[in-house]
């Protein structure tokens, strides 16, 4: 049996049944789609999905203000 420790960041999703294997880091922010098998290190602020998981988009965050609109908007 290999041992290895598992480090995920903060504000990461891992969803429901994924795998992941001994050794990964996964970065801060990154999202993992459900059922994906992590045998991989996966970056910071993205999305991984698949078997094997691998990196498919960036995550992008638009702040928004009351009335759901973008940006500096009065």
């Amino acid at each position: 049996m290999i041992c290895a420790p598992i480090t995920i960041g903060s504000h990461v999703w891992v969803t429901a049944d994924v795998f992941v294997g001994p050794g990964v880091t996964i970065g801060d922010g990154a999202v993992i789609t459900a059922r994906s098998s992590v045998f991989h290190d996966v970056p910071a602020w993205v999305v991984a999905k698949g078997n094997p998981a691998v990196p498919v988009r960036p995550r992008i965050i638009e702040r928004k203000n009351r009335l759901g609109r973008t940006g500096n908007q009065a």
